[in-house]
């Protein structure tokens, strides 16, 4: 007794396209909880013009009183520098926050930097440089630098000191985290960058990170991301479950229905009784040749 070939459990190409319903169900779910455990970022408040904006007040402590504009940092530049590091030291993030102003760029600091000396200035952008070194000024004797970009002149960096660095923050020379830094403006720096000398704004202050943070200026990129993956998504499901279906379908009316066997009559011989092999070859005789010999009777 032999199965029937018409009853397999697995015609043509229904194996591949099993194998098939379960990647493309390994890989949707894979997505699914990709999409689902998605940090996404809040969106960060834009600056808007108000009737009776806030004026911007400069600190005249005294410690601001040797600093001077466009020149290398200099022992003359310590004792507000650890001011404003005393000062960021007191404050919590939140609180830090709060203070920052926001509708400050690099162009006010560049033209009028007197006017904005110990201002606290709120920064969204890139770090494309992060060292570490000692520092007495410092109660933890270590202080960070980040050199960091923004969307509005991203070839000129703002030079980011703080004290804490958030725990997995990556230092380096090539470096490209998104951060988020409140600090107040000490002074515009100058320093060499290979053969030509540039300025920066130096800020203290702190600075805000999380792992795996999208770039600034990408939220609408990455909501567009998570649309086309939603949709993805989507399509994937409807796809999955209609050849599920089909599938299953044919496996049930595979599993309801009696199998059917094919039993031969009779097994081939070698040997052929000679009465058969006339019976046969009369059998093969033609409606035509038989009429003559009827009409010869």
């Amino acid at each position: 007794m032999e199965p029937s070939p018409s009853r397999r459990l697995f015609r043509g190409s229904e194996l591949p396209r099993l194998l098939m319903l379960g990647t493309v169900m390994v890989v949707g779910w894979g997505l699914v909880w990709r999409f689902a455990n998605q940090r996404l970022q809040p969106a960060e408040p834009v600056a808007r013009a108000e009737p009776k904006p806030e004026p911007v007040v400069h600190d005249r402590a005294d410690e601001f009183e040797t600093v001077t504009d466009r020149t290398p940092m200099s022992f003359r530049d310590n004792a507000a520098y650890a001011y404003l590091l005393a000062k960021a030291r007191k404050l919590t993030p939140v609180e830090l926050a709060a203070q920052s102003r926001r509708d400050i760029l690099l162009t006010h600091l560049w033209e009028r930097p007197e006017l904005y000396r110990g201002v606290p200035i709120h920064l969204l952008g890139t770090a494309r440089r992060v060292l570490r070194f000692e520092s007495k000024l410092s109660k933890t004797g270590w202080l960070y630098e980040a050199w960091i970009v923004t969307p509005d002149v991203p070839k000129f960096p703002y030079s980011c000191v703080f004290e804490e660095a958030p725990e997995g923050f990556p230092l380096g020379a090539d470096v490209s985290e998104r951060v988020v830094f409140n600090g107040y403006f000490l002074k515009i720096m100058k320093y060499q960058a290979g053969d030509v000398a540039r300025g920066a704004p130096v800020l203290v202050g702190q600075l805000g990170w999380e792992p795996h943070a999208a770039p600034p200026g990408g939220a609408a990129p990455a909501a567009e991301s998570n649309r086309l993956l939603y949709w993805s998504l989507v399509v994937l499901g409807v796809m999955f479950l209609i050849s599920m279906g089909r599938w299953v379908f044919q496996l049930s009316r595979f599993l309801s229905s009696p199998r059917s066997t094919v039993i031969p009559a009779s097994h081939p011989a070698e040997d052929i009784v000679p009465g058969e092999l006339d019976a046969w070859v009369n059998s093969l005789v033609s409606p035509e040749e038989e009429e003559p010999e009827r009409d010869a009777t």
